[in-house]
């Protein structure tokens, strides 16, 4: 399992537009109450964990070999 730290943005406010930290519920600049993002975390790793079991992709088909041609039969002798 790995414990990286999720990747975090500014909560920008809706209403005058300043940027405020990630764990902000109300905006620092004109106290508007800022939205509150809930992360499954148990849904991004299974999301990441289905990218690591897919199969492989297909390879492209093969071209075929030259044909024989086919044998022309001889004469009888007479």
């Amino acid at each position: 399992m790995c414990f990286r730290p999720t990747e975090m943005q500014m909560k920008k406010c809706p209403k005058c537009g300043a940027n405020n930290k990630p764990i902000a519920t109300e905006c620092a600049q004109c106290g508007e109450p800022l939205e509150q993002m809930k992360v499954d975390f148990d849904a991004d790793q299974a999301k990441l964990d289905s990218f690591a079991t897919m199969p492989p992709m297909p390879s492209a088909p093969q071209a075929p070999s030259n044909p024989v041609p086919p044998s022309i039969p001889k004469p009888p002798s007479a």
